[in-house]
């Protein structure tokens, strides 16, 4: 039985962690093959594979990587959309202590160029379909195998290497996930066997996640999101994981009656879009139980919709990061319908603080910084120590998100930081006008940004995307009448009939938006 106990961790990091715990995920996948071999666990397209078929895939990929030079703590770059070659790539990196490195399918060739470089990778392993996204040789001088996946390469070893077995800890480093763009140093999050058994153990618990469950991948395997919650999480559990290279509303729900979805997470807007671009009463969902979702406030109407369709369907909000290795809060499994803009409370080992400017905790219910703490949490970033002790501090991560905890230990997440709007010496929460609009059921998705003013500094500017267009505007702007004070209320309102730019993993991009506006202005 599980319980939780206090260890040092991470340069003497003291944190709570589940005790009886497998070493690394290895032995979980491995022991899910012993108890599940012939349960399907990955579906791509027609193509489906069973966990001991799988299992033998990565036999041979382990050999290969072996044959061509690779070691324990080397760096392995995988470029690939969501498909199983890249689970391949995935699980042989877990079994043999090799570091994986995801690239995202849409990052341009000079951002894969810098994540290379920055973990001086000794292989790139590609999809050939994708090969416009490499950079030249010649500016990648660290990795020594260049190559497609190509299945054929492993046929003549089966008895090659055959006791080549690496003692993988739970304290290496499984992973390495960029979390910044082409604007400055990137940022390697390293990703320890321990931080996921740790998640892993917090989604499965929480949902009641089991070998009997399906989730259906459609975000990008690249990020926190795809590779630790859904990836990771089903293989944890023995469930059934079926890949989907982009959302598109229609294959996604069809694919969902086929399969019998019953887990995934996606961005509400995904959501909102099966309900406006997907007659979703014409399908058989019964099965599906969990719908989680994080980044923004899930829409009252969307989730009257959804659960006049789907009675069985849990909505629950949840809020993590590449650095928390996902989940850091989830909902509970029941909860009133005005806790909604809640993401919920702290994972059953993490704990959270309310930090003032000066590093010092506020009393509850006040706003502050969250800093984050658990064995979730990751410790630092690859080969950068000077941003590693600017963020990690005393066993806790400094998120950059302001937010307050209420007397039940509900947290709210008002905004980024750096995305607060300053009116005139006042602090707007732009999140706090966001949720609000969205909860309203009147829009699809909304963002305030702000607006340069020569007297105040800044005013609010709140971009409505809704194919109403400005039917309700009177409607939007009495609700915020009612409900916020007046140095909140929006300046300005601009509407319109397309979706707002995101980015590669879904999330609204409002500096986008705001040099739009400027332009448009």
């Amino acid at each position: 039985m599980l319980r939780i106990s206090n260890e040092v961790h991470f340069n003497n990091r003291i944190t709570p962690s589940f005790n009886k715990r497998p070493q690394n995920f290895w032995k979980i996948f491995l022991n899910n093959t012993k108890k599940y071999p012939n349960n399907i666990a990955l579906s791509d397209g027609p193509k489906k594979i069973s966990y001991i078929e799988i299992y033998n895939y990565v036999l041979k990929k382990s050999k290969y990587l072996k044959k061509i030079g690779f070691n324990k703590g080397d760096r392995a770059c995988v470029l690939f959309e969501n498909s199983w070659p890249l689970i391949v790539c995935i699980l042989a990196g877990i079994k043999d202590g090799i570091i994986i490195v995801p690239l995202n399918p849409k990052s341009t060739v000079i951002e894969n160029e810098l994540i290379i470089n920055n973990c001086s990778a000794k292989g790139f392993f590609f999809d050939k379909k994708l090969i416009d996204n490499i950079p030249s040789k010649e500016k990648i001088k660290s990795v020594e195998n260049l190559e497609f996946f190509d299945e054929s390469k492993y046929y003549d070893l089966e008895n090659e290497f055959s006791n080549f077995e690496s003692i993988v800890e739970e304290e290496d480093v499984a992973f390495i996930l960029y979390t910044s763009g082409t604007t400055g140093k990137p940022k390697g999050a390293m990703i320890t066997h321990f931080n996921i058994i740790h998640s892993c153990y917090h989604y499965t618990r929480h949902f009641n996640l089991n070998e009997k469950d399906n989730c259906i991948l459609v975000v990008p395997a690249s990020h926190v999101t795809g590779l630790v919650a859904h990836i990771m999480t089903t293989l944890f559990s023995g469930g059934h994981l079926i890949l989907m290279k982009s959302f598109n509303v229609k294959e996604f729900l069809s694919l969902a009656e086929k399969e019998k979805l019953s887990f995934l997470i996606m961005v509400p807007a995904m959501y909102n879009l099966c309900i406006h671009r997907g007659n979703i009463s014409e399908y058989n969902l019964s099965n599906w139980r969990i719908g989680c979702f994080g980044g923004a406030p899930m829409p009252i109407g969307t989730i009257k919709k959804l659960k006049k369709i789907l009675p069985n369907l849990l909505l629950i909000n949840a809020y993590g990061s590449t650095e928390t290795s996902s989940p850091a809060t989830l909902m509970p499994l029941v909860y009133k319908k005005n806790m909604i803009a809640s993401v919920g409370k702290v994972v059953e080992t993490g704990k959270i603080l309310v930090m003032d400017e000066q590093g010092h905790e506020v009393q509850t219910g006040n706003h502050g910084e969250l800093w984050i703490s658990g064995p979730m949490v990751i410790p630092g970033y690859w080969k950068d120590d000077l941003k590693t002790n600017e963020e990690f501090i005393g066993g806790y991560w400094k998120s950059g998100d302001v937010g307050y905890i209420d007397v039940s230990g509900y947290i709210y997440i008002l905004d980024r930081k750096k995305d607060v709007i300053n009116r005139g010496g006042y602090k707007v929460y732009s999140s706090e006008i966001e949720n609000l609009l969205s909860l309203s059921g009147l829009i699809i998705e909304t963002a305030a940004v702000p607006y340069e003013d020569p007297i105040l500094g800044e005013k609010i500017h709140v971009i409505v995307y809704s194919n109403q267009g400005e039917k309700n505007l009177d409607k939007l702007k009495m609700i915020c009448s009612n409900n916020i004070a007046e140095y909140k209320q929006p300046d300005y309102w601009t509407f319109l009939n397309k979706e707002l730019p995101k980015n590669k993993n879904g999330k609204i991009i409002k500096a986008k938006i705001i040099q739009e506006m400027r332009n448009k202005f």
